[in-house]
C-alpha cells in the first residue's frame, strides 16, 4: 500500500477548502512554493547538468513580483544548490530552501528513494502568515501532496529528452503564469484550485523548444534551442 493510500488530508483542512473562494479587488499576499526536478528542469543523468523549461526568465521575473518564494525539494543539499542556480538574481529573494534534509527520514532512508510527503503545516508553522488560504505548492508529482491536495498546481513533468518535447516543445511555464493570474484574487485558494485545478494544453501556439542549459562547473547558462538539435550530431550530452 502506498503512502499515498494511507495518508489522507485532515478534516479541518478539508473545512476550509470547501469555504467558497471569492474574487478580491486587491490580490492577496501568497507563498509559492516551489518543487525543482521534474518540474522546473530536467538533470541530464549524473548530475553534471540540467536543463530549465522554456520561458523559465518571464516566469521567474513574474512569481518573485508578485508572490514570497520558497523551494521544497526532495533532493540532496548539494544537487539543491546546482539546480538553484536557474533563479540567477532571483535566488537571494528566496524565503526558505528546503531539500531533502527536511522531511525528516531516519538515515536509511535519506540515502534511498524513499516516497517522500510535503506536509504544508511545517511551511506555516516556519513562515507567519501563509495557510491552506494562500499557499500554492508547485509540484508534477501529485502524490507529494497528498496531505494538502487542493493547494498544488500540477504541471507535466519536464522531461527534455522525451518525445513529446523534442517533437512539439511546450509553453508550460507561460500557462502557469495565467493560472496564477487568478490564484492572486482569490481568497481561498484550496477551494479555487479544488473547483478549477490547473490544465496543461499541450499543442498550444506559444510552445517553445528554447531552454537554459547549466553545467556544474559554470556559473551560468546558456540558451539551447532543442528544435535545431539532431540527434545523431548534437554536442550536449542527454
Amino acid at each position: 500500500m502506498s503512502l499515498k493510500q494511507i495518508l489522507q488530508p485532515s478534516q479541518h483542512y478539508l473545512e476550509i477548502a470547501k469555504q467558497a473562494s471569492i474574487t478580491l479587488k486587491e490580490p492577496r499576499k501568497q507563498l509559492l512554493i516551489l518543487d525543482l526536478n521534474g518540474t522546473l528542469v530536467s538533470r541530464v543523468k549524473g548530475g553534471g547538468s540540467m536543463f530549465v523549461r522554456p520561458f523559465s526568465d518571464l516566469f521567474f521575473d513574474y512569481i518573485f513580483d508578485h508572490f514570497t518564494v520558497m523551494v521544497w525539494s526532495s533532493a540532496q543539499p548539494h544537487s539543491v544548490n546546482f539546480m538553484c542556480r536557474m533563479f540567477g538574481s532571483h535566488q537571494s529573494k528566496l524565503a526558505l530552501v528546503w531539500d531533502r534534509t527536511s522531511f525528516g527520514l531516519s538515515i536509511e532512508e535519506y540515502s534511498k528513494k524513499t516516497a517522500t510527503i510535503k506536509d504544508l503545516s511545517k511551511v506555516w508553522q516556519r513562515l507567519e502568515g501563509f495557510d491552506a488560504t494562500n499557499t500554492i505548492l508547485l509540484d508534477d508529482s501529485s502524490s507529494k501532496a497528498v496531505l494538502q491536495p487542493f493547494n498544488v498546481i500540477h504541471p507535466t513533468e519536464f522531461v527534455h529528452g522525451s518525445s513529446s518535447f523534442r517533437s512539439s516543445g511546450e509553453c508550460e511555464l507561460i500557462q502557469i503564469i495565467d493560472y496564477l493570474k487568478v490564484l492572486r484574487y482569490q481568497s481561498n485558494v484550496a477551494n479555487y484550485i479544488m473547483n478549477h485545478p490547473f490544465k496543461s494544453i499541450f499543442n498550444h501556439q506559444l510552445n517553445s523548444f528554447k531552454v537554459l542549459h547549466f553545467i556544474k562547473s559554470e556559473q551560468d547558462g546558456r540558451e539551447v534551442d532543442f528544435n535545431y538539435i539532431k540527434p545523431a550530431n548534437q554536442h550536449i550530452r542527454f
